[in-house]
């Protein structure tokens, strides 16, 4: 098999090849590509070569990025990871690359070809199974696995900063009623407007979340006083009173708040719970509407 053959079967299988194949040189300037990198990216060869690799970054990525690679390929002769792609059409996605480093007959480091392929899919999948788990469907608020592991780790942040921080537990009055009498449709979206309005009156930095049927959370942090907590008790009561409008009808809730401060009512995540949720049932006896330490 001669020479010049041999260089065209194998520019062939390059171009043949189903994952994208992107080489630079040194200066991150793109010397090639086949047709695998044009069905990723969108750009046909001619147009693409001479360009900078980092048009196939997303622009917040890319001074990190062709660092990172560059210093990971110089130094160990390799680099693997799973980063955003930009496609030409502006679309983002997701790709698992690996690049390696391209040497000259003296053994000098030259460039680096990448071979990347699309997970964009798998990306996807694998955060909307990561929002199943986590996320209450009916409201889209963290439902109480998500609640429980941020608690955990709020218990261990305010150890090692001797700081503190509430647990209000938040029980709908008189839905129950409302949901026998009206069925599920209207009971769901009531539980819909009522979690909208909760997460309209609290903090961006709180974590409100629907632990039961018509049952919430809020996590409250950062705590200068015990003030600070009646008035977002306050809050919440205020933001239910207003009627809820449902298919031309017009519905009156009220809801009951227990509080739980760490490490004053508990220093665990179920003596936290506990005592929220007694403090809860204080306030329903109190007339409800109310909240209670």
């Amino acid at each position: 098999m001669t020479k010049t053959t041999l260089l065209e079967q194998r520019a062939k299988a390059f171009d043949y090849l189903f994952d994208a194949v992107v080489v630079t040189d040194m200066q991150g300037t793109i010397t090639d590509w086949n047709k695998g990198a044009e069905r990723l990216y969108g750009y046909p060869r001619e147009e693409v070569l001479g360009q900078p690799v980092n048009i196939l970054h997303v622009p917040e990525d890319r001074e990190k990025i062709t660092e990172e690679v560059i210093s990971a390929v110089g130094e160990f002769g390799k680099w693997s990871g799973e980063i955003r792609m930009l496609h030409k059409n502006g679309q983002v996605g997701w790709i698992e690359s690996m690049c390696v480093p391209i040497y000259d007959d003296d053994n000098n480091m030259i460039g680096a070809l990448g071979v990347n392929r699309d997970i964009t899919d798998r990306v996807n999948e694998t955060r909307r199974l990561q929002h199943l788990a986590h996320y209450d469907q009916l409201t889209s608020i963290p439902n109480r696995y998500l609640l429980l592991d941020r608690i955990t780790h709020l218990i261990a942040q305010s150890q090692r900063t001797n700081s503190k921080f509430a647990l209000l537990y938040i029980d709908l009055d008189n839905f129950k009623t409302i949901n026998d009498t009206k069925g599920h449709v209207i009971g769901d979206q009531l539980l819909q407007e009522a979690a909208l309005r909760l997460t309209r009156s609290v903090r961006h930095s709180d974590t409100l979340a629907r632990i039961g049927g018509d049952e919430f959370a809020l996590i409250l942090e950062n705590l200068s006083s015990q003030h600070d907590i009646s008035k977002m008790a306050e809050s919440l009561i205020n933001a239910l009173k207003p009627p809820f409008i449902l298919d031309n009808e017009e519905f009156t809730i009220s809801c009951s708040i227990g509080i739980a401060i760490y490490p004053d009512s508990g220093t665990t995540t179920t003596e936290l719970i506990s005592a929220s949720d007694t403090a809860m049932y204080k306030a329903k006896h109190l007339g409800r509407g109310t909240y209670r330490f």
